[in-house]
């Protein structure tokens, strides 16, 4: 019992606190429970709920600005992630979500038209505040050692990018023959799991936001890429959904497209490398 309140202390206390801080807090209340044994309804009673004992010693000014900070992040990776898929199955009967007598789902794709401009800023924010919020501490060690979990969702997130590239070569690639050549049916099902893709990256984007706070700054290593892919993705979509490309014939068509691509991957893979030193 006294491990699942210390557990949940932990947590609270990483969330709330600076990691030097939450340390040291950890350490004095593991101190106290191993000098005086008691059961977890004791701790309760005595020390209050691990958050509320964790709140205690905050800094207000600091945690507003966490949370602060750990929204405007999450508000740069969720965006690009979500909108394209909703924008998507708004415009399917299956997923129809009618309640109050209103359609829920109507606004999205207009939302959504309002984002994607701001798409490369969404990137260039996202990627600059969280180089500059996990940057290592003051006393921080210095193991080389990756956190577990983090080079398996790498490889994910590679994997991701490397599907929405293939949906840009079909679309760039003779686009007036390949639009000859696929079906509807085809061009809707590639359109669909490229939004899919985007979603699971955003998912993992905002998981690695929390690791980053409340394990090791490391993971902030996962939420690059996973906002890079998304906004590789948003990029891409909007390819798909707003440009004739069966009409296209201007040799270099393509050029300011795929510069525009190769940045936005090119700023997530080197702002990763920079994450894991």
């Amino acid at each position: 019992m006294k491990k699942d309140y210390l557990s949940s202390l932990s947590r609270a206390a990483r969330w709330c606190l600076p990691p030097a801080e939450a340390a040291e807090v950890l350490e004095d209340y593991r101190d106290l429970i191993e000098q005086e044994p008691r059961s977890e309804e004791a701790l309760r009673r005595d020390l209050g709920s691990p958050w509320n004992a964790a709140r205690q010693l905050v800094q207000p000014k600091a945690y507003r600005r966490w949370v602060a900070v750990f929204a405007v992040l999450a508000a740069c990776v969720l965006p690009p992630a979500v909108l394209p898929l909703l924008r998507e199955l708004s415009g399917r009967a299956m997923f129809r979500f009618d309640a109050y007598g209103a359609d829920w789902l109507w606004w999205f794709p207009d939302l959504c038209d309002k984002v994607i401009p701001f798409r490369t800023g969404l990137l260039l924010a996202g990627v600059a505040l969280a180089l500059v919020w996990f940057r290592r501490g003051k006393g921080e060690d210095k193991c080389r050692t990756l956190p577990k979990g983090v080079m398996p969702l790498l490889l994910l997130l590679l994997m991701g990018m490397a599907f929405q590239w293939v949906n840009a070569w079909i679309l760039l690639n003779e686009p007036v023959k390949v639009w000859e050549w696929l079906t509807s049916e085809i061009v809707e099902a590639l359109r669909l799991a490229m939004t899919l893709d985007m979603f699971v990256m955003g998912v993992i984007g905002v998981f690695a936001l929390v690791k980053a706070r409340m394990t090791n700054r490391r993971w902030r290593a996962v939420y690059i890429p996973a906002l890079a892919g998304s906004v590789l993705g948003m990029a891409i979509y909007a390819l798909w959904c707003y440009a004739d490309l069966s009409a296209v014939d201007t040799a270099g068509w393509q050029t300011p497209i795929l510069l525009e691509y190769i940045a936005i991957t090119v700023l997530g893979l080197v702002g990763t490398g920079v994450s894991l030193c």
